[in-house]
C-alpha cells in the first residue's frame, strides 16, 4: 500500500520540479532579452546590428510577443487554472497567448529571412515560425470545436516551439564553451533550438494519452446512467 502511494506521488513531484525549472529558465531568458527593448544598438548582436536597427519595429514586435507567450505558457498548463473560478482567467490568457503567437510568428517569419548564418539558418528559423503559427492555429480550431484533448496536445506542441526562445540561449553559450566556431554553431542552433523540443513534446503527449483515456473511462463509469423502464 505504501509503495503504491509513493509511486503515485513521484510523477506529481517530478512534474512540479519540471514546471519550476521551466518557469525559472523562462524568467531568466525574459530578463536577458528585456534589454533589447532599450533600443540601445550596443546590446544587439554585432554581426546583425545593422539589420536589426533597419527593421527595429518588426524586431520589437517579435521580442514583445515572444516574451508574452513565453511568460503565459507555463501557467496555462497548471490543472487548477483550467477549472472552477479560474477557468475564465485561463480563457483570457489563452486568447492573449494565441495573439502573441500570431504576431510573434509573423514577425519571426519576416526576420528569419535575414538570419545570421545564411540559408541554413534562414530555413531553420522560417520552419520554426511556420510551425509555431500552424500549431497555434490547430490548437485554436480544436478549442473552438470543444475538443479539449486535441487542444491540449496541440498546445503542448506549440509551447515546445515557443520554448525555442529559451533553448536558443542555452545552446549558444554551450557552443562557445565547447569551442565550436560560432557561425557553424549558429546554423545548427537554428534547428537545435526547436527540433528536440518537438520530440520531447511528442513523448509527453504519447506518455499522457493512456492516462487521459483512463480518466475518460472512469468519468463515464462514474456518471449515473438513466435506466428507462416500462410503466
Amino acid at each position: 500500500m505504501n509503495s503504491q502511494i509513493v509511486g503515485s506521488q513521484k510523477p506529481g513531484i517530478l512534474k512540479k520540479i519540471g514546471w519550476t525549472i521551466m518557469l525559472l529558465m523562462v524568467a531568466l531568458v525574459i530578463l536577458m532579452v528585456s534589454r533589447y527593448l532599450t533600443l540601445d544598438p550596443d546590446v544587439y548582436f554585432s554581426e546583425q546590428r545593422a539589420i536589426y536597427m533597419a527593421h527595429i519595429t518588426i524586431l520589437i514586435v517579435h521580442i514583445v510577443a515572444s516574451m508574452l507567450a513565453l511568460s503565459i505558457g507555463p501557467f496555462q498548463f497548471l490543472p487548477g487554472i483550467r477549472k472552477g473560478r479560474w477557468l475564465k482567467v485561463h480563457r483570457w490568457l489563452g486568447r492573449t497567448y494565441l495573439l502573441s503567437i500570431l504576431f510573434g510568428g509573423l514577425s519571426g517569419l519576416y526576420m528569419a529571412q535575414m538570419a545570421y548564418g545564411g540559408t541554413i539558418s534562414e530555413l531553420g528559423f522560417s520552419a520554426l515560425a511556420i510551425l509555431w503559427l500552424y500549431t497555434g492555429y490547430r490548437a485554436y480550431r480544436h478549442i473552438r470545436n470543444k475538443d479539449l484533448e486535441e487542444h491540449r496536445q496541440w498546445m503542448i506542441r506549440n509551447y515546445a516551439l515557443t520554448f525555442a526562445g529559451v533553448m536558443l540561449r542555452v545552446w549558444a553559450p554551450l557552443s562557445g564553451v565547447a569551442g565550436i566556431d560560432f557561425l557553424m554553431a549558429y546554423r545548427a542552433i537554428a534547428w537545435l533550438c526547436w527540433v528536440p523540443n518537438l520530440l520531447v513534446a511528442e513523448w509527453i503527449i504519447r506518455s499522457t494519452r493512456p492516462a487521459q483515456r483512463r480518466a475518460t473511462v472512469l468519468a463515464r463509469q462514474e456518471t449515473p446512467q438513466i435506466v428507462q423502464t416500462d410503466v
